[in-house]
C-alpha cells in the first residue's frame, strides 16, 4: 500500500473514532428486573383468571345438565303413565272444598284447609319413597314442573331432591308454614336460576303477558290435587329498614277475619298489577317466593272454590284485562 493510501486510511479511521466517541452509545433496551417480575406475575394472574372462568363455566354447565336430567327423571316418576306431563300442568286439578270439623263437644267448628288423612296419591308414592321429605308437586302451565319438599329453610338451598349437593337446590315449603289441616297459607321457596330451573321462570310474572298466559297454578299435596289462581304479584325488599320491605313470610294462619283481610289488602296495594280475582276470608292461599338480586318476587294465589272451573276463571281474568 502506498503512503498516500495509508494516510487516507489512517485519516478515515481517526474520523470514525472521533465521530464514534461523540455519538451516544447504542444500548440494548431491557426491562428492569423489577418490571420483568411484575410482568411475569401479571401473566400468571391472567392465566389463573382464565382457568378459573373456564372452570366456573364448566361447573355451571355440568350443574345445569345434571339438574335438567334429574328433573326429567322426577317428572316421569311423578306421572304414572309417563306421557301426559304437559297435559297435566296445562289442566290444573279440580278445586278442593274447605271443610270444618268439630274440635271438641260444644266447641266451635275448626276449618280444615288441607286433608292429610287420606291415602297418598298414586303419582306421589314413588317420590315419597325416594325422598320422605316430599310434601307435594308444583306445576305452572308447562314452565314449572317440580317436586316440593319440607325440612327446614337451609338444607334444600344447596341440595337437590336426592340429597346431593347442588347450588340449584330444591323447591321447599317454608318451615314455618307446614302442611297441616289448619295451615291456611302455604309458602314455597325456590332459587331463581339463570338456566330457568327451579323458580327461574317465576320472575316472568313481572310481565303482564306472562301472567295472562299463566294465571293458574297446580299444586298437589301427597293426599290432594289442588288448583290456585294468582291474585297478586309483588317485588319486596329483603331489608327490614327499606320502605319496600313487607313481611309476607309470617302468615301461615290468621287470628281473625280482619287479620286476613288486612293481609290481602296489603298484598293488593303492593301488587304490580290489579288482578281481577276476589279473595275471601275462608280461602286457602299459596305463596311462591324467589330472589331478584337483593329483593324478593312474591306470587300470591288463592285456591279455586267449589263451583269454579279453571277454564271459566282463566277466561274471566283474560276478559277483564281486555276491557281495560
Amino acid at each position: 500500500m502506498s503512503r498516500r493510501r495509508r494516510w487516507r486510511a489512517d485519516c478515515g479511521h481517526r474520523l470514525y473514532r472521533f465521530l464514534r466517541d461523540r455519538m451516544p452509545a447504542r444500548r440494548r433496551r431491557r426491562f428492569p428486573a423489577v418490571n420483568r417480575g411484575r410482568f411475569i406475575v401479571a401473566e400468571c394472574v391472567l392465566i389463573l383468571v382464565i382457568v378459573g372462568a373456564l372452570s366456573l363455566s364448566a361447573s355451571v354447565i355440568v350443574r345445569s345438565v345434571r339438574t335438567a336430567r334429574l328433573n326429567r327423571r322426577l317428572a316421569v316418576m311423578h306421572n304414572v303413565s309417563g306421557n301426559q306431563i304437559e297435559a297435566e300442568v296445562a289442566a290444573p286439578p279440580v278445586e278442593s272444598e274447605i271443610q270444618t270439623e268439630q274440635a271438641a263437644p260444644g266447641a266451635a267448628p275448626v276449618t280444615v284447609f288441607h286433608r292429610t288423612d287420606l291415602d297418598i296419591l298414586p303419582e306421589m308414592q314413588k317420590l315419597a319413597r325416594e325422598n320422605p321429605d316430599t310434601i307435594g308437586w308444583l306445576g305452572i302451565g308447562g314452565v314449572v314442573y317440580q317436586p316440593v319438599v319440607y325440612w327446614d329453610n337451609s338444607y334444600y338451598l344447596d341440595h337437590d331432591f336426592t340429597g346431593a349437593g347442588n347450588a340449584s337446590g330444591t323447591l321447599f315449603l317454608d318451615e314455618n308454614h307446614p302442611l297441616t289441616p289448619r295451615t291456611q297459607n302455604l309458602l314455597i321457596h325456590g332459587h331463581s336460576m339463570k338456566d330457568g330451573s327451579m323458580f327461574g321462570i317465576l320472575t316472568h310474572y313481572r310481565n303482564l303477558d306472562f301472567l295472562r298466559r299463566h294465571p293458574l297454578i297446580a299444586f298437589s299435596t301427597l293426599w290432594e290435587k289442588e288448583a290456585y289462581v294468582v291474585f297478586a304479584v309483588l317485588v319486596v325488599s329483603s331489608r327490614t329498614g327499606d320502605t319496600g320491605y313487607f313481611n309476607y313470610f309470617d302468615h301461615a294462619t290468621f287470628t281473625s277475619g280482619e287479620d286476613f283481610d288486612s293481609y290481602i289488602l296489603a298484598l293488593r296495594n303492593r301488587s304490580r298489577f290489579e288482578i281481577p280475582v276476589d279473595v275471601e276470608c275462608g280461602d286457602a292461599l299459596l305463596t311462591l317466593s324467589t330472589c331478584i338480586d337483593d329483593d324478593r318476587l312474591v306470587v300470591a294465589a288463592r285456591r279455586l272454590r267449589v263451583g269454579e272451573t279453571k277454564d271459566e276463571l282463566s277466561a274471566a281474568v283474560e276478559a277483564a284485562y281486555r276491557q281495560r
